[in-house]
């Protein structure tokens, strides 16, 4: 369970969508990309950094998905070495086919201040895991410091623990992030 409850944290730091595998060759599914429809270059950006934290978290590049996350966040684990060293550890431990699906849904938010450009992305997931099945909807907050360009992420919704402006201090106050939805069953 512990190590199901780590794979939460740090999947809930990544965005992106799944492609599925059936009779061993690739299948197209609908994913939440199929309704993306970025209103302008800055939203096309969001999802173009979630994608690329996604396939380097599928590719287990542990230092390019570390690029993607906040840097405050890395701060507080240590360092981007002591992340990469964590999660490479972790995650050896749990079974590929255990995320069935990962994927980002609606940008909620998208608010430019005079520093940067900062937003609110909606994540879905559903993995399967030590006879549990845990199906959740966290939101992450995201920081471009280049004028939309490039993004990097963490996730706001577990503010139990660190609040979103631990992280962040400079966190717009019109960004408002939705409460986490998580559903967990016995298999």
């Amino acid at each position: 369970m512990k190590k199901l409850l780590f794979v939460l944290l740090i999947a809930a730091t990544v965005a992106s969508c799944t492609e599925g595998v059936k009779d061993g060759r690739e299948t197209r599914k609908a994913t939440a990309k199929d309704s993306r429809n970025p209103k302008n270059e800055v939203e096309e950006n969001i999802y173009r950094s979630g994608d690329s934290m996604m396939q380097a978290f599928k590719a287990k590049d542990w230092a390019t998905f570390a690029k993607y996350n906040h840097p405050t966040m890395l701060k507080m684990m240590g360092g981007e070495q002591s992340f990469i060293d964590l999660l490479s550890s972790q995650m050896e431990q749990i079974p590929d086919s255990s995320i069935k699906k990962l994927d980002m849904g609606k940008i909620l938010q998208v608010v430019k201040t005079n520093t940067d450009h900062q937003c609110v992305v909606e994540q879905n997931m559903l993995m399967e895991m030590d006879g549990m099945r845990v199906t959740s909807t966290t939101y992450l907050v995201g920081e471009s410091l280049n004028g939309g360009k490039s993004w990097t992420f963490f996730d706001a919704s577990n503010s139990e623990q660190v609040k979103p402006t631990d992280i962040k201090p400079n966190l717009s106050a019109e960004i408002k992030v939705p409460q986490k939805k998580q559903d967990v069953k016995q298999m």
